[in-house]
């Protein structure tokens, strides 16, 4: 057991189940932006489940390339199938899509060098994610600040998080405890979810309580 990566996680989860952060973009320009990327889409973790109208599309990626998606598969499973150990870290080279995305590319780099996973989700109508927790155990490595826009007005989609309906304001990040069983049910087109992983230490820690306090 990491005794302080497990402090400096559970010093984050003191925040609460759901910490609204001072980053923020439009993400309504960022929809507008994505249009470019519409052939770039690829269904979400279909080595695991059914396709159930959910998409990913990589900010960052193993090589680089937008249409390297194996990082969008469960990670457990493409262990299994490939007989080998990934790492986040494994996919953080920055696509063309994340390079063109500033408003979004300002945020995610305040926590380079320790980045892992980044990248947006579509969820569209009838689209979901069904009830499970991120990084089981004491000390995880990880934690993910997430951001909802899109149509994300309470009509349009359902974010249950340890139980409770969320509402997160469009276009801020938030830290949540995802070990707390979580899902996502969305009712319309459109619905998209920012998923930017991080390494926890302490310099990463500090930045999330920094942007997370009141000036």
């Amino acid at each position: 057991m990491n005794t302080e990566q497990a402090l400096l996680w559970n010093s984050l989860c003191n925040l609460g189940q759901l910490t609204k952060l001072k980053l923020n973009f439009n993400g309504y320009d960022v929809v507008n932006k994505l249009e470019q990327y519409k052939d770039n889409w690829c269904p979400y973790n279909t080595k695991k489940d059914k396709v159930n109208n959910r998409w990913g599309l990589p900010l960052t990626s193993f090589d680089g390339d937008i249409t390297s998606n194996q990082h969008l598969n469960s990670f457990g499973y493409m262990q299994r199938y490939h007989g080998q150990e990934y790492k986040e870290e494994d996919f953080n080279i920055p696509t063309v899509a994340y390079e063109q995305l500033n408003e979004i590319q300002n945020i995610v780099d305040i926590f380079k060098p320790y980045l892992g996973r980044v990248h947006i989700l579509r969820i569209d109508q009838g689209g979901y994610f069904p009830p499970h927790r991120d990084f089981p155990g004491p000390d995880p490595e990880y934690v993910r600040l997430f951001s909802v826009f899109g149509k994300s007005k309470p009509e349009n989609y359902s974010f249950i998080l340890d139980g409770k309906l969320i509402n997160p304001d469009n276009g801020y990040m938030y830290f949540a405890n995802f070990q707390l069983d979580h899902s996502v049910f969305s009712y319309s087109d459109g619905v998209y979810i920012l998923i930017v992983t991080i390494k926890i230490n302490r310099h990463t820690h500090d930045l999330i309580l920094k942007h997370s306090m009141s000036e």
